[in-house]
């Protein structure tokens, strides 16, 4: 094995969709803003600092993504997600760290955290 590091400037996590329409509405109700990009045709993106969410076109993978997001605060984030009309399982509690699990349209996974 070499000694030779990747030199990763970021890394963008993706989730793919069946219909980008119906995910790109989720996905701005979800981060309470629309997209930050549209960098080509089946690709939006939202960006948080060096952090970026791509939604692609891709009906293949559809329903077999992961995304996981950490938070400062779950009640705030909890209850903005919920009035922008959108379900989220979370039961108040957690010692070490808070969970929210929600599906985004195509049944991709996105989980919410809150290290404690």
């Amino acid at each position: 094995m070499s000694d030779f590091q990747l030199p990763i400037s970021a890394v963008l996590a993706a989730v793919p969709s069946a219909d980008l329409a119906r995910s790109e509405q989720f996905y701005t109700a979800l981060a309470g803003r629309p997209a930050d990009e549209r960098p080509k045709p089946g690709l939006a993106q939202w960006r948080w600092g060096d952090f970026v969410l791509q939604v692609v076109d891709d009906a293949g993978r559809a329903g077999g993504g992961l995304v996981t997001v950490l938070l400062p605060d779950m009640a705030a984030a909890v209850a903005g997600i919920r009035d922008r009309g959108l379900a989220v399982d979370f039961e108040e509690g957690a010692v070490v760290a808070q969970v929210a699990v929600m599906p985004d349209p195509d049944g991709n996974q996105i989980t919410l955290v809150e290290a404690r």
